[in-house]
């Protein structure tokens, strides 16, 4: 459906755009042909705010072939012109971040007469047949090094993975979509074809999001990723239930978010989940894009998620000693360009709740340096690479830092990144966030359009080795090479 859908829209595109801008941004004809298409559309005023728009939507990536002056007021563009370039960062729309896709709905809105005369419909055009199907394929090989005397290297199957994702999105009405995926559960390892854990699936994404209601940009509600405050440091690459409100003022965006980030234990004598075992964390944030270059966030967070340890490094903290409650903190991030390069950084301090046995201020950092020219969050939140542009590539390396029970239990944005034995004693692939310096390197290559193919390096050490029962500093190091496919 989604493939008939973009042919039509080329179809009805392709002619009017030969006859009038290359992917140059300037025109291909000079002859009366060419005059009147461009004629019957007013030109934009070089104040307009779809200038600045357009120029960060090229920023991103999110259309190309377009220099930097044909958005900056240097070059008048017409209405008709403006209609194409939205064209093209209306069909990467499932690509941008939040903010980059508020920016094209509103641009859609702006130039809807425009798109809808080259055949590019918006929402309020097909509404009711706004609806996609996509895709993701993932297939890679994990090995480890663990240092622990008791340690279990991965080996023969278990060092090969697979994971299927099918993802549903559209527009329900003007103001209102849905977002939905269902995936391969944990555990898809090859030669598990006898066992659930190799074939089940899950929704494990479900989301309705509203804009322009209760005087906010946006309420989103349902299944998702938990990626909303900080660079990534606090977050949760899978599944988390609540809702998330999202307002901007300016240069000033805020973010709220209230929900349960682990399941509740199921109470099998009484046939229900125990409400007193809700794993609630309710966060808020407020960005600041205090110059093109340079962007800063503060936010603050509840977690009542406790905190335990088991004596052979098996709990949830990656101690074998300690315990707390709860916990409550406050978090920044930076966010700053310089080049070609993307330097990202976070700092969280929090406060634990009965401590027993840990220190109850620990605190953590984490950065990271990169030539991504994709959404500036921590790797592997969002690809380093555009999918869609082959023979690209980018890398990045980052490091982080984190006392026991600096974050919340199931909102390590780390977590889950590297694999290792699930016997394992301070599992790093449960514990990639707590009590632990970590190196992480990673490097991806767009070697085909749309497939992607990545290097993943981590280096993981106790960070203070007096709260386990472990000789060495040394934990394990982990080597990934994954191969991705989009569609």
């Amino acid at each position: 459906m989604r493939k008939m859908k973009k042919a039509k829209k080329w179809l009805a595109i392709v002619p009017l755009a030969l006859l009038s801008i290359t992917m140059a941004g300037t025109p291909a004809l000079t002859n009366t042909v060419h005059a009147a298409a461009v004629q019957s559309f007013s030109d934009v005023p070089a104040n307009h705010w779809a200038y600045d728009a357009v120029a960060k939507l090229a920023k991103a990536g999110l259309v190309d072939g377009y220099n930097d002056k044909s958005f900056r007021g240097d070059k008048t563009l017409s209405r008709y012109e403006f209609a194409f370039i939205v064209a093209k960062a209306m069909d990467k729309f499932d690509q941008a971040d939040d903010a980059n896709k508020q920016l094209i709905d509103k641009l859609s809105a702006e130039f809807a007469g425009e798109l809808n005369r080259l055949g590019a419909r918006v929402a309020k055009v097909e509404s009711k047949t706004k609806t996609w199907v996509g895709g993701e394929t993932r297939i890679r090989y994990v090995a480890d090094d663990p240092a622990l005397a008791s340690g279990q290297k991965l080996k023969g199957s278990d060092s090969f993975e697979f994971r299927q994702r099918i993802k549903f999105w559209g527009d329900i009405n003007d103001n209102v979509s849905f977002f939905g995926r269902i995936s391969t559960s944990g555990g898809n390892k090859f030669g598990n074809t006898e066992y659930t854990s190799g074939s089940e699936i899950a929704l494990d994404q479900m989301t309705i999001t509203a804009k322009n209601v209760l005087g906010l940009d946006s309420i989103r509600a349902g299944r998702s990723a938990l990626d909303f405050i900080s660079n990534g440091l606090i977050g949760k690459p899978m599944n988390v239930d609540g809702i998330l409100v999202n307002d901007t003022w300016g240069k000033v965006n805020f973010k709220g978010w209230t929900g349960n980030i682990k399941s509740n234990k199921w109470d099998a004598a009484n046939a229900r989940y125990t409400t007193s075992e809700a794993q609630q964390l309710t966060t808020g944030q407020v960005g600041l894009q205090v110059t093109d270059n340079l962007t800063m966030k503060a936010g603050y967070y509840w977690a009542d998620v406790p905190g335990s340890s088991a004596a052979n490094g098996m709990g949830v903290l990656n101690t074998n000693v300690g315990s707390f409650d709860s916990s409550k903190g406050w978090t920044t991030s930076v966010t700053y360009k310089f080049g070609d390069l993307t330097l990202l950084g976070d700092y969280v301090s929090s406060t634990l709740n009965n401590a027993v046995g840990l220190p109850n201020n620990p605190k953590g950092w984490a950065v990271q340096l990169s030539n991504s020219k994709g959404p500036a969050v921590f790797y592997s939140a969002v690809p380093l690479v555009n999918a869609a542009k082959p023979g690209t590539d980018a890398w990045m390396i980052s490091y982080r830092s984190l006392d026991a029970g600096a974050l919340p239990s199931g909102a390590g944005g780390f977590d889950t990144t590297a694999v290792a034995n699930p016997g394992q004693p301070y599992n790093i692939f449960t514990h990639g966030t707590d009590n632990v310096n970590v190196l992480f390197l990673a490097y991806q290559n767009v070697v085909a359009k749309n497939v992607i193919a990545s290097l993943e390096y981590q280096d993981f050490k106790i960070k203070n080795r007096a709260l386990t029962n472990l000789s060495d500093d040394n934990l394990d190091k982990t080597y990934m090479v994954k191969f991705e496919f989009f569609y």
